[in-house]
């Protein structure tokens, strides 16, 4: 269908528990890479948002294949105004694939601490689906 589109997650929506939380299909997913961007904290927050580091090591996320637009329109909400959908190569396998992914829309909202997502799986998880994911989740 023309109108699905492949979504690369590097944050929270890389976690089973918050994907299934904001969309309602079932996606086949595979990790994936993407080069010219860092993975940042956002001040306040446990969750990282991405901003543009041509120079910076590549980072490692998950492509969602052929995310139907309804999906995409769940997402935009979720990830608010805050980001930025936008169009770049992600990386699976070797072969570059075009995705959707959220770019930091305000830069003055971050800090210049790298994310970290096992410290996040571990600590900063269950703390974001009970308040931000609650909050920011599309209604059914």
């Amino acid at each position: 269908m023309a109108d699905e589109m492949n979504v690369f997650t590097y944050g929270s929506l890389m976690f089973p528990a918050v994907w299934r939380q904001v969309v309602r299909g079932d996606y086949r997913s595979s990790a994936a890479s993407i080069q010219g961007f860092r993975r940042v904290c956002v001040r306040d927050g446990n969750y990282p948002a991405l901003i543009i580091a041509p120079r910076a090591a590549p980072i490692m996320g998950r492509l969602y294949f052929a995310v139907s637009e309804e999906d995409m329109a769940r997402l935009d909400y979720f990830e608010t105004r805050n980001y930025e959908r936008v169009l770049l190569a992600a990386t699976v396998e070797g072969i570059a694939t075009a995705a959707h992914a959220y770019l930091a829309a305000d830069i003055d909202l971050l800090t210049d601490t790298d994310w970290n997502e096992t410290t996040f799986e571990q600590s900063g998880l269950p703390v974001f689906l009970s308040t931000y994911a609650v909050k920011n989740t599309p209604p059914a």
